[in-house]
């Protein structure tokens, strides 16, 4: 959105243009009605790390090749970057989250949510700054440079999702480690005093006893062994999860369309304008001081 006027002046010019732009992001919404239902499916069975990375190779691939389209001026191309992108993003946003909820805890996992969602949001800000910028300026390689930024920041996130696999992962086995040393120490306390052959003979017992005497023991153990995620598990969901459903798709269907063609509508109805009466230009075609001043383009 930020580049919407810069992305008119650098396409082949068409009457369809609107129509392009607009399908760069329904190309890469459709899909993601449904992917991040499987995204987090994925989650569940492998692992947040490792699907976060995998989320990420796939939002750096097509960050890539929508670089590539807007190098050869090919919607075609584009619209297939901004797919692939979209198979990957919505799903990276679902394994940050997991992988939140299973740092933190109680009330952190708000105050963690939240600091992410602030830094997401002032990366659109840092954005919606610096590739008009960019891209005004031809001695920096124009327009073409600033989806190349934005498919090297992709690249960075790569690397930031390989290193949060390798923390997680050590994390785990410091984890794993921990909790064998604590169930030894326990042992060794339980039953220091006893006598050997007494310990052996309470222990066959107890473990006879406690098949026999909770055989629903097993059948639970089985149950949950077999238990796992399905995709018709979305019809125990509570009404609070619905409601809070509801509040994102009137967001997501009122304010971030609106956002997508945001700076167009505001060209058009800030400068796009006659001049005032009482305002006289030094050059009748073109600007001669202010944001949109050839020197400063």
């Amino acid at each position: 959105a930020a580049l919407h006027q810069q992305l008119a002046d650098y396409m082949p010019p068409s009457s369809n243009y609107e129509t392009h732009f607009n399908l760069l992001y329904t190309v890469y919404s459709v899909p993601n009605v449904i992917l991040p239902l499987f995204g987090g499916t994925f989650v569940d069975r492998y692992g947040a790390p490792l699907c976060l990375t995998v989320f990420a190779l796939t939002t750096f691939l097509g960050a890539t090749v929508l670089s590539i389209g807007v190098a050869n001026q090919s919607w075609e191309v584009m619209y297939l970057g901004r797919f692939v992108f979209g198979l990957g993003m919505e799903s990276l946003c679902v394994a940050q989250s997991t992988i939140l909820s299973d740092w933190f805890d109680g009330r952190e996992v708000a105050l963690a949510m939240g600091i992410r969602r602030g830094i997401s949001v002032l990366g659109k800000v840092w954005n919606n700054i610096m590739s008009p910028i960019v891209a005004n300026d031809g001695r920096r390689g124009g327009i073409e440079a600033s989806f190349l930024i934005g498919a090297v920041l992709t690249c960075s996130n790569v690397v930031a999702a390989g290193m949060i696999l390798v923390v997680d992962n050590n994390a785990t086995k410091r984890l794993k480690r921990g909790e064998a040393l604590q169930s030894m120490t326990d042992a060794l306390l339980e039953y220091e005093d006893e006598d050997m052959e007494e310990i052996d003979v309470t222990a066959s017992r107890r473990r006879g006893g406690d098949v026999e005497d909770n055989p629903q023991d097993g059948g639970e153990t089985n149950q949950n062994k077999k238990s796992g995620v399905h995709i018709t598990d979305v019809q125990k969901f509570t009404p609070i999860f619905w409601l809070l459903t509801l509040s994102c798709l009137m967001v997501y269907g009122c304010i971030l369309p609106f956002n997508n063609v945001s700076s167009g509508i505001l060209l058009e109805r800030n400068f796009f304008t006659p001049s005032p009466t009482d305002c006289g230009l030094e050059d009748p075609d073109e600007c001669s001081a202010g944001y949109l001043h050839q020197e400063k383009n």
